[in-house]
């Protein structure tokens, strides 16, 4: 199999992938098993339409074989979401590869589902992103930067064990490229994904612009020149770890909910449920008795709206005079918009609110969106300096 352009975002709680243009994303957990374990793990062939659900992989790391269930299959293991609990370092993470390997593996045998029991998948072009903080720690951008492209460069090795998706295969990937997440989006606001240019990004033109990419673990921002240009130095760049909303939802099940949420993914998924309506009304499964939790959800996330909506205006200093836009992007800013402009509507004014904050559609998707566009934008540049020469 041959793949001209992989584009990855691991998220604290899903991974995104764009491969060729072709979306697919899962949840970022695995747990590992012995291999008695994952022998037994199923009783019957898995179905296409079950796959992802059911990624079971062996990968050998330092000379021993070792088994995992990635992605949903995954979630209810203790310690499918430790990640959560500590700074997540996606440039050692052991959870990145795993479900990178995973979704590889998935991949060729969505695409490719009566091949062989030994494959090869080519990769000219991967391209991945680091969260703003990780890349602030090193001594410089492009050192870490480095680090986290070189994980993925070269030979890798993954078995499907998933029940009628058996299969060995080889990855080789040639060429890779790590950027930097929230800074980058800003390809996703000036360009579509056909590379044109998009008449909404008029509006920056003669504006600066602060990109508050908020994720699961951190929150990421990155100001920008008029024009949606390059971040110019590291004092364009802050980045907020000390409230996490994965681990506020964590403190919040722990504290109040854990009669009812075995874990915080559970809490993640019933709030994502009902946010439209901001009425968490939980209905046991086996009773069908109700319960309201609507008071103690609310007030946490009011409070987290606040705290990240006063980072975000606070982070940068401007001048007398200079027009600023706020593009409020990533997984947490998509769920909890609603928090979040009704914090701004009651701080700034709705007018004001509403003319100088943006919150773009499918926002938790912009990264991942950026990416591909960089992406198809270089090999379109190496075709042309290849016919050209």
């Amino acid at each position: 199999m041959q793949i001209k352009r992989w584009v990855s975002d691991f998220g604290n709680s899903m991974c995104q992938h764009m491969v060729d243009g072709l979306y697919f994303e899962l949840p970022s957990a695995i747990a590992e098993l012995t291999a008695s374990e994952a022998d037994g793990l199923f009783s019957e062939a898995i179905s296409e339409e079950k796959l992802l659900k059911n990624l079971l992989i062996k990968v050998s790391m330092d000379g021993a074989e070792r088994y995992f269930k990635v992605g949903e299959k995954a979630q209810g293991y203790a310690l499918a979401n430790a990640h959560i609990d500590r700074l997540h370092d996606k440039s050692e993470s052991l959870t990145v590869m795993i479900t990178w390997l995973a979704s590889i593996a998935y991949f060729q045998a969505k695409k490719q589902p009566g091949s062989k029991e030994q494959e090869n998948v080519h990769i000219d072009y991967f391209l991945t992103l680091l969260p703003v903080w990780l890349v602030k720690r090193a001594d410089r951008f492009a050192s870490a930067l480095r680090k986290m492209a070189d994980r993925f460069v070269g030979e890798h090795q993954v078995t499907l064990l998933t029940p009628g998706w058996e299969r060995e295969i080889t990855v080789v990937v040639k060429d890779t490229v790590c950027r930097v997440e929230g800074e980058t989006a800003r390809f996703a606001l000036k360009y579509d994904l056909e590379l044109n240019l998009r008449e909404e990004a008029d509006v920056f033109k003669d504006a600066y612009a602060v990109i508050n990419d908020l994720g699961g673990q951190s929150q990421d921002l990155s100001k920008l020149p008029p024009g949606l240009g390059m971040a110019q130095d590291k004092d364009d760049f802050a980045s907020s770890t000390d409230q996490s909303y994965l681990h506020t939802l964590e403190l919040l099940r722990t504290s109040k909910l854990m009669t009812h949420f075995t874990d915080v993914r559970a809490l993640e998924a019933f709030i994502l449920e009902h946010v439209r309506k901001r009425e968490y009304i939980y209905m046991d499964p086996t009773t069908q008795e109700k319960t309201n939790f609507s008071e103690c959800i609310n007030r946490t996330l009011h409070n987290f709206a606040k705290v990240a909506m006063q980072k975000s205006l606070h982070a940068f200093q401007f001048a007398h005079g200079q027009k600023v836009y706020f593009v409020h992007i990533g997984g947490v800013n998509q769920v909890l918009q609603g928090y979040m402009q009704e914090y701004l509507d009651k701080t700034l004014g709705k007018e004001i609110a509403s003319q100088y904050h943006i919150f773009p559609e499918d926002s938790r998707k912009l990264n991942l969106y950026a990416g591909e566009i960089v992406a198809k934008s270089e090999l379109k540049r190496r075709e042309k300096a290849k016919a050209d020469a």
